[in-house]
């Protein structure tokens, strides 16, 4: 999967995020300033800033992740350099795989930055290691970033994307399990519980708050989001990513 062209597309992308100073600045800093934002709003009750900052570093990065991956490759198919790189000596896979690498790299910055501040500034505790909630927020990212890149198909412009974010991400928030475990919610809330994709990484990340070692519980939710990052990258391979569609 790993070929030296998707590392020649990922350089690509990554010269095109430089360049945009802003979009670079709030991919990597936004989640960081939710944690700060969360931490002062319940400043006065650590134990639930523990259990909901856990639960935002592993479910937050998916955002910025997925409208920036959108942007960026929407902005390339209205431009025709998808539609170019498509008819070069290049897979579909190799670009897929080009842009993951490449949004990868902010998000290695983004996770850090976040995971320090929310355990070194905010004092954050958690039973699980840091690392382990780190991996999860990075995994986070990834699933964002192939998330967006299929949304395109839904979207005609960059506006109709950034409408689409919070249609969909309010939705998601409410039945993930951030402010009511999804067992407790009405019937027909978790029945669309079911089909959330955050419900399954937010299930995952929650087992570290009372949890250090990997169990059934975690597994199963990580088992179930690795499924959604599969058949997202596949959609996204006959898709956006077709020659006859780009």
């Amino acid at each position: 999967m790993l070929s030296g062209r998707s590392l020649l597309i990922a350089g690509r992308v990554l010269r095109g995020l430089r360049r945009d100073h802003r979009t670079l600045f709030l991919f990597i800093g936004s989640p960081a300033f939710v944690m700060i934002l969360c931490a002062e709003m319940l400043t006065r009750h650590p134990q639930m800033f523990d259990r909901v900052g856990l639960l935002i570093m592993g479910m937050f990065p998916t955002a910025p992740g997925f409208l920036f991956a959108a942007f960026s490759l929407q902005r390339e198919r209205h431009q025709g350099s998808l539609e170019y790189l498509l008819t070069a000596p290049v897979s579909r896979m190799d670009v897929l795989v080009g842009y993951v690498m490449a949004f990868c790299v902010p998000a290695l910055a983004q996770v850090a930055l976040m995971v320090s501040v929310s355990y070194g500034l905010l004092g954050l505790d958690s039973a699980g290691a840091w690392w382990a909630v780190s991996l999860m927020s990075l995994f986070s990212c990834v699933l964002g970033v192939l998330l967006g890149m299929f949304a395109i198909n839904l979207a005609g412009n960059e506006f109709e994307l950034t409408k689409m974010l919070p249609a969909t991400a309010v939705p998601h928030v409410m039945v993930s399990g951030l402010f009511q475990p999804v067992k407790d919610l009405p019937e027909w809330m978790q029945a669309i519980a079911l089909v959330a994709p955050w419900r399954y990484l937010v299930g995952a990340v929650g087992e570290f708050q009372t949890h250090s070692r990997i169990t059934a519980t975690f597994a199963r939710n990580l088992g179930v989001t690795l499924g959604i990052v599969l058949l997202a990258s596949v959609m996204t391979l006959l898709t956006v990513l077709n020659r006859r569609t780009a």
